[in-house]
């Protein structure tokens, strides 16, 4: 059982793969550092993620003030880190330099993006005006595994040095070094290990513990291939048996900081993507959840990322409580068990909107796909998930061992 301190050693993670078990993370959503394993500084295009100091376009803010002035305008952290971050690298994927998702069907970014989007959401001091409506055309999700991440299955801290507010630094929560390769993590022990039968379909699934909205794919790489490429996953991407639908399961955190699965779950439609990602041929699947609007009506009074309105309209099938960057429990106890507990009232942070309160939510929202397991000779896999941001230059990613027969 989880105790309230390995909860809150979350609440400034990211995402995790939950099915199969995650090498990254084999204690599911309990493990201390589980969602710590990413790749920062990812723009579409690039033939590797920048994290040597992630240069900072002129005009846009480079301190931890400014970056705090940026999030009270409305665009989180595009002040550090946002933009071309290989601006002079042409060589692999040049012709990915454009942004290859732009039907609002599969953008994740919605709200604060486009036409007439309210001035107050864009930097006084942003260089082009165009980032005022397209702020997040440089991120991983908007031309998805067009870039390598630094490691395949996830870098302890997402850089292979401290990097402060960019993000990285967080390595030693995952017990190993900042900057430790997934790829070089033992594998899960073969008695907790899946098997799936060649040619059926098994369940995979993973939980936005931050939401960062963009998109995901599965991919299969042989455990005995020699080593863990992206070339490898690359060569055997994982197609969905259910084109339309998926499966969102509610996680809720109890009132004394534990994490329960109740097997609440829903399903709902899926968005499938098969035009304009890498590799060719491949499916990427939109993140159903939504994160809320980062407006700040009121700086310092709203949690940003869970205020009204969600960057798109939840999934139908799911209730209103389906969309938003956090759970409003992140940080402290909520009087919530097994469900919505309706017999005490939720506090005002719980219920806020328009720039009040924080949050309105108490779960977290597994995603759960079924895929088809590809016709290949009996053996030791890994299964690799992969999660490319919107909202941010980052790519998150895991490794899970599984048995095929």
């Amino acid at each position: 059982m989880a105790t309230l301190s390995a909860v809150l050693g979350l609440s400034i993670g990211h995402g995790l793969m939950l099915e199969p078990l995650s090498r990254n993370a084999l204690d599911g959503i309990n493990s201390m550092g589980g969602s710590m394993w990413f790749s920062q500084g990812c723009s579409i295009g690039c033939t590797s993620c920048n994290d040597t100091g992630l240069p900072v376009p002129p005009g846009f803010p480079n301190t931890q003030a400014d970056l705090d002035e940026s999030v009270s305008r409305g665009l989180p952290n595009i002040g550090s880190y946002n933009g071309d971050l290989c601006p002079n690298d042409h060589s692999k994927m040049g012709a990915w330099k454009t942004a290859t998702l732009t039907d609002p069907r599969y953008t994740t970014m919605n709200a604060q993006s486009g036409p007439g989007a309210d001035e107050s959401n864009c930097l006084a001091s942003a260089p082009d005006p165009s980032l005022c409506g397209n702020w997040s055309a440089w991120n991983p999700w908007r031309a998805p595994g067009s870039t390598p991440g630094f490691d395949p299955c996830g870098m302890a801290g997402g850089a292979h040095t401290n990097m402060s507010m960019r993000a990285g630094g967080f390595g030693p929560q995952t017990g190993y070094p900042q900057g430790f390769e997934g790829s070089k993590l033992p594998p899960v022990p073969r008695a907790q290990r899946k098997i799936w039968k060649a040619g059926g379909v098994a369940d995979v699934s993973w939980v936005s513990v931050a939401n960062h909205a963009g998109g995901y794919q599965w991919s299969l790489c042989a455990a005995g291939s020699g080593q863990l490429t992206e070339e490898c996953f690359e060569a055997t991407p994982l197609q969905f048996a259910n084109l339309t639908h998926q499966r969102l399961r509610y996680m809720y955190l109890k009132n004394n900081g534990t994490i329960t699965n109740n097997h609440t779950e829903v399903t709902v439609p899926a968005v499938r993507v098969t035009e304009g990602v890498h590799p060719a041929g491949s499916t990427w699947t939109k993140n159903p959840v939504p994160a809320g609007s980062w407006t700040n009506g009121k700086p310092g009074t709203g949690w940003a990322g869970n205020q009204h309105p969600p960057q798109f309209p939840p999934p139908e099938g799911c209730d209103d409580h389906c969309w938003g960057y956090q759970p409003c429990n992140v940080g402290f106890t909520h009087p919530s068990y097994e469900g919505w507990n309706r017999t005490q009232p939720l506090p005002p942070c719980a219920n806020g909107e328009n720039g009040e309160g924080c949050c309105h939510t108490t779960a977290y929202l597994a995603v759960i796909d079924e895929v088809v397991v590809p016709k290949v000779p009996p053996g030791d896999y890994v299964v690799r998930w992969r999660w490319d941001c919107e909202q941010s230059p980052q790519i998150w990613s895991g490794c899970a061992d599984v048995v095929i027969e």
